[in-house]
């Protein structure tokens, strides 16, 4: 430390009020949820969310803050001129990193006694977020004709909130808070948690402000006519015993730069995507940028973290769908995920963390809740479904890249991951993968839908555990068919001839979830292996793991189109005939752009591209009434009508990886690119562009070690597909239409 630590208080005080009596604060109806245009920057666990005028309002609020590895370390940040807010005049993201905000000063009467008129003070906020480091800019400049005088005032705050503290789970205890000091032009906020780690906010100020009232920064400004002046501010989070002393090399400009120029490498070595229509190009490029953010590093590695703002971490369920989803993208983020969660699988038994020997985690978390051991999340095992999709992604990643060192660095992990399945997911050992909660933090709910209500029966009660989701079910099927196929070309045959019989009798095992009445396959069977009867997505995912017939997955295409389950805006997680139906609920209703995209590949799989291709209509235009066209975590499931917009969750995740993800994976779907990278080869069946697109151009296509360009032109109902260019080894690219 390089000061002596603060006077401690029983608990964090109330920031005073920045307003005099004359002036009181009016509430904004405005500010007491989530708004679609607020603002989100992100660095991998670092990230900033922001209302549109760059303020962490209102204070302490549950999705605004800017966070570091699963604590918020800023819960308010407010500017305020001569006592009154900015006016906001526009607002925009440079990709996911920066944002610029145009500010002007509010009509204020000054002591010379004349008005100052809106829109004649200038101000320009910038804020980037660069590694762990949050920098906020700002420029004023005076278009009067006559000097104006500014008081310029910054509030701050710092609750120093774990992640699931901030998501509403209540603490009986909390760390030691010391009393904010003063340290040169730094303000600095003092926490000592209960894992005894000390964690620091250092607000840097620059120039020094005029004075520094409890949490706040006060700069009196003389502005001659035409001249300008900035003042920047610089938030660090530091955890442990880290260095408090000024940090003035890391400086704005470079950092904005460093930025820039890592997107740029990233974004040459990855596929390029243009189309015939610019704001689906934006979208795709709001999608290419969130998958760079939201990588996390872990040693050599990089792995992809689920969404902001509760999920800036690495999972197993999401990180490992948002990677094959991300194929046609970039290869390698899938690569090294599977490394990343290879390295953190399962070892032992352990109840308090839901783990065995093999299990792929669901969640990794290092923040103080976690870290004290008041929630298990070090890291936590509670996903049924992560172990076979760990499986998938490895198989794919083969298909499209050929790397033979990869799949033999990972076998021993995809061994451990297929004795788990048989040794521990099969609980009961009838075939069928099962999950219970053993930790009493864990969750209740395992599969992809895991809030508590999401397996909900039609008369209103819980089916009781342990539950065997019916999609687990074909990612076990479709994981195990998958690895025989793998283990063979590998020489592994007797192993392979195994696997490949379990996955067949799985095929037979799904007549027991078939609900001869819907004609459609239920959600789940519970503890006395019983149907949980009701009508939801998750038998769309099926169709993905081609686990059921041609005439099964026709009776699911049929019914997943019906009206109580298509929105208008996409597939809902529950029809709406059910009595559980609640289009504005997590799971019962809602609409979630990841649950459509797989469902649509498997339609594609199964030869039903039509509805796939009115699904990636129907998300296309939801995406056009969100900021920079980003599809969030989900949406409510209410009916679409003529001139409706889609009603917003209020607290969903944005950016989320494998909501974004979900673009790539329909396109992959419709424009039928089925890569066999080991034989050198790339086969298209039935490209089909929607009637809205005419051209749509693929570059630097990684296909094994070869490059390739595609054009696809749409003529009528006929969808055409042009080689421009290979480069790297030699491919074989095979077209084939089927009438």
């Amino acid at each position: 430390m390089n000061f002596q630590l603060p006077i401690p208080v029983n608990k964090l005080e109330e920031t005073p009020a920045p307003f005099s009596s004359e002036q009181p604060r009016l509430a904004d109806p405005q500010e007491t949820s989530r708004k679609v245009d607020d603002l989100t920057l992100i660095d991998g666990k670092t990230f900033l969310s922001t209302n549109v005028a760059g303020d962490i309002m209102p204070p302490g609020a549950a999705d605004v803050g800017f966070f570091c590895h699963d604590t918020r370390f800023l819960s308010h940040l407010e500017l305020r001129v001569n006592r009154r807010r900015a006016i906001v005049l526009s607002s925009s993201t440079e990709k996911t990193f920066a944002s610029q905000i145009e500010l002007t000063a509010a009509r204020a009467t000054l002591r010379e006694s004349f008005d100052l008129p809106e829109n004649t003070v200038h101000i320009r906020r910038q804020q980037l977020i660069s590694g762990e480091v949050f920098f906020d800019r700002f420029t004023f400049l005076n278009f009067n004709r006559n000097p104006v005088s500014l008081s310029v005032e910054l509030w701050f705050d710092v609750d120093f909130a774990d992640v699931f503290e901030v998501r509403g789970i209540k603490r009986n205890m909390q760390g030691q808070f010391y009393r904010p000091v003063q340290h040169g032009n730094c303000l600095i906020f003092v926490y000592c948690g209960l894992d005894n780690t000390l964690r620091q906010t250092v607000i840097e100020m620059s120039p020094g402000p005029t004075r520094v009232e409890g949490k706040s920064g006060q700069w009196e400004l003389e502005l001659e006519p035409g001249k300008q002046t900035q003042i920047d501010v610089t938030v660090h989070p530091v955890i442990g015993e880290g260095s408090t002393k000024s940090r003035a090399h890391i400086h704005f400009s470079n950092c904005l730069r460093t930025r820039r120029e890592r997107y740029s490498r990233w974004e040459a070595n990855v596929t390029h995507f243009s189309s015939s229509h610019g704001i689906f190009d934006a979208v795709l490029n709001t999608a290419v940028s969130d998958f760079h953010a939201l990588q996390i590093a872990d040693n050599r590695e990089g792995i992809i973290a689920a969404g902001i703002p509760w999920f800036a971490t690495i999972f197993g369920r999401d990180s490992l769908i948002a990677s094959y989803q991300a194929l046609l993208l970039d290869p390698q983020l899938a690569c090294d995920t599977l490394r990343v969660l290879a390295r953190y699988q399962g070892k032992e038994y352990n109840d308090w963390r839901d783990e065995e020997p093999g299990k792929i985690l669901h969640e990794y978390r290092q923040g103080e809740m976690t870290c004290a051991g008041e929630m298990p999340f070090s890291p936590y095992y509670g996903s049924i479904d992560s172990t076979p999709l760990f499986l998938i992604l490895l198989t794919e990643v083969y298909n499209w890249t050929a790397d033979q060192k990869l799949v033999r660095e990972l076998l021993p992990a995809a061994y451990k991951a297929l004795d788990w399945i048989d040794s521990y997911g099969d609980l009961d050992k009838d075939g069928l993968i099962e999950y219970v909660r053993r930790s009493p933090k864990g969750l209740a709910n395992q599969s992809w839908k895991d809030s508590w209500d999401a397996n909900m029966r039609s008369d209103g009660t819980l089916p009781v555990a342990p539950i065997a989701p019916i999609e687990v079910q074909g990612y076990v099927y479709d994981a195990k068919f998958r690895m025989a196929s793998l283990l063979r070309s590998f020489g592994e045959s007797a192993r392979a001839d195994k696997l490949k019989h379990e996955a067949l009798a799985i095929a037979k095992q799904l007549e027991a979830y078939w609900m001869a009445h819907a004609s459609f396959y239920a959600i789940a069977l519970d503890g006395k292996k019983n149907p949980v009867e009701i009508v939801s997505s998750n038998p769309g995912h099926l169709l993905f793991s081609r686990a059921v017939t041609k005439d099964r997955a026709r009776a699911v295409v049929k019914r997943m189109m019906q009206p109580d389950m298509f929105s208008g805006w996409g597939w809902r997680t529950l029809s709406e005939k059910e009595s559980a139906f609640n289009p504005l609920s997590y799971h019962r209703g809602s609409v979630w752009p990841h649950d459509n995209s797989l469902i649509a590949h498997g339609m594609t799989l199964n030869g039903f591209r039509d509805p796939a291709l009115e699904v990636l209509t129907s998300l296309f235009e939801a995406a056009l009434n969100f900021r920079d066209y980003r599809l969030p975590e989900l949406f409510c499931g209410v009916q679409r009508r003529e001139q409706d917009d889609p009603v917003q969750y209020p607290v969903s995740c944005s950016p989320q990886a494998w909501a974004s993800g979900s673009w790539f994976l329909m396109l992959t779907s419709i424009l039928g690119l089925r890569p066999s990278a080991p034989r050198k080869e790339l086969n298209i069946f039935n490209p089909q562009l929607p009637q809205w697109l005419d051209q749509f151009q693929i570059r630097n296509l990684r296909i094994g070690n070869s490059r390739v360009d595609l054009d696809f032109t749409r003529r009528g109902e006929r969808t055409f597909c042009n080689v421009v260019h290979i480069s790297g080894d030699k491919l074989l690219v095979n077209v084939a239409f089927k009438n």
